[in-house]
């Protein structure tokens, strides 16, 4: 039996977001936040090491990280990263395209400051519906800003093909720019974010030290670029760390890092985290698969479902146990010891399910069904009720406590009933991936890009704000809290920091 304060998996020892420990946690702090007790060694994030989320098991913190390298080279490569420094998103409508590029270059110089913010204001209203304003003005804003300084889009379009292509020499790579005709400006650009390295990665699982932050050891293996797809959580279970890299998952004993085996998986850069039940060890890697917990032999793989993001959860179905997954078009359901595929329903999305007996809340990925509850049978799942949200974001799992669901995500907040799907409860505030828990009946919530750290009351009553403190965390990577301490992850490592009332150091 796990203790109280384990947070041995994604999502917690019970995969629901519920803190077991009673530990009291405080409301109140100073101007400064909550006393951070440490904060660990330099470790990367983001394009270099991913959003993957933490996990406590014996006082111990464990990671997963693909630790990418920029490695100095005579060679020039155009990575994933080199379509985004030079400011390249990705639109399907080239009409809208057409006419954004067109309205920049027509710009009259005089135009600035305060009367081009309203100029571009009005454009974006006029040109650009709800759901592409929310995603795009910013971007849109910007390339109006710079006017004709900006790259000209057909050309950011150009290097966003070549991803992937690496150049043997620095002449061979400014010969290709020739060929292609560059502007002069496209030219100079493309030349300046394109380092003299090349990317490299390794795939590495980190185990600290939960009192003092020191890192007790690292299990390192070859790897291969793969960014910020890769953000998975591992699972400790019986002394046996489950990881995923970039391409391989692996098992590594707890206590000393030692390497028990490793396996290739179906796809590369999975944010899926591993369910381990049984002797099968469960991700979701562009397909389905199932392990030996032992051994790390692939035992099924359900190549109809297709995911990356979200992970899989246990359902028991009058004493059968059942593998419940929220895939890219639908909600299955799958017989743990051989993949067969019982029932979908509709559905599907980036966000972890979470199960309460028969019932069933998941947040999908598409609009008109958003959050939705599902009552569960050996038939099916019944859609009893579901509320449409904008699905921008929708990574964030909900929490269900005592008969209700609390969710925050897609920057929205609300409490539900989990039986009549009635909200009783819903605000527009900052939150928008990271996924929230509940600890001393305080609903957790990272806002502002993680920045800050709210407490709401865990109750159907009102959406009531307990405190509100500065943490600086990252804005992905989903919050931990473990007898009364709150492990977050920074751009540049881990930091520890006291919520409780009383410090209890294990």
């Amino acid at each position: 039996m796990l203790n109280a304060a384990e947070w041995n998996q994604w999502r917690g020892a019970d995969r629901n977001g519920l803190v077991t420990d009673k530990t009291p946690l405080r409301t109140e702090f100073d101007e400064t936040g909550p006393e951070q007790l440490w904060q660990s060694e330099e470790i990367p994030s983001d394009d270099d090491g991913g959003h993957g989320s933490l996990v406590v098991s014996g006082n111990r913190i464990y990671m997963g990280i693909v630790w990418h390298l920029d490695v100095p080279s005579k060679q020039r490569e155009i990575n994933e990263l080199t379509p985004r420094r030079l400011g390249f998103r990705n639109i399907s409508d080239k009409a809208l395209v057409e006419k954004m590029e067109q309205a920049r270059m027509n710009l009259s110089p005089r135009l600035r400051g305060a009367k081009l913010d309203e100029w571009a204001d009005n454009w974006v209203k006029e040109n650009l519906d709800a759901k592409l304003a929310q995603s795009l003005s910013g971007w849109v804003k910007g390339r109006f800003k710079k006017g004709k300084a900006a790259v000209p889009y057909a050309e950011l379009v150009k290097v966003s093909k070549k991803v992937g292509t690496i150049f043997e020499s620095d002449a061979a790579f400014k010969a290709w720019i020739k060929e292609e005709n560059f502007s002069g400006l496209a030219a100079d650009q493309i030349i300046k974010v394109v380092p003299s390295s090349v990317r490299q990665a390794k795939d590495v699982v980190v185990c600290i030290d939960g009192n003092t932050g020191k890192t007790l050891w690292r299990a390192e293996a070859p790897g291969e670029p793969t960014g910020r797809k890769s953000s998975s959580t591992p699972s400790v279970v019986n002394g046996k760390v489950f990881a995923a890299g970039s391409r391989h998952a692996y098992c590594v004993d707890a206590k000393s890092g030692k390497t028990l085996w490793s396996t290739e998986l179906p796809g590369k850069g999975t944010a899926s985290s591993f369910l381990i039940h049984g002797d099968k060890a469960f991700i979701m890697a562009g397909k389905l698969v199932a392990l030996d917990v032992e051994t790390g032999k692939e035992l099924w793989r359900a190549n109809e479902l297709s995911a990356s993001n979200s992970s899989a959860v246990i359902w028991e179905d009058q004493g059968k146990v059942r593998l419940i997954v929220n895939a890219r078009s639908n909600v299955s359901c799958l017989d743990p010891a051989t993949g067969e595929m019982l029932w979908t329903a509709q559905g599907g999305g980036e966000s972890t399910p979470v199960v309460v007996g028969d019932w069933l809340v998941a947040y999908s990925r598409q609009e008109k069904i958003g959050l939705a509850g599902y009552k569960l049978s050996s038939d099916g799942a019944e859609m009893v009720w579901n509320h449409a949200l904008e699905a921008r974001r929708t990574q964030s799992t909900p929490v269900i406590f005592e008969g209700h669901v609390y969710f925050a995500g897609g920057e929205n907040q609300m409490c539900v009933d989990l039986a009549s799907g009635k909200v009783k409860w819903h605000e527009k505030r900052k939150s928008t991936i990271s996924s929230p828990l509940v600890a001393d009946g305080k609903f957790i919530v990272l806002e502002k890009n993680g920045s800050d750290l709210v407490m709401l009351k865990a109750s159907p009553e009102a959406h009531q704000e307990l405190a509100k403190t500065r943490v600086k965390a990252m804005w992905c990577p989903s919050p931990v809290v473990s007898n009364g301490r709150l492990f977050v992850r920074k751009s540049n490592g881990v930091a520890c920091y006291n919520l409780a009332s009383k410090l209890v150091v294990p």
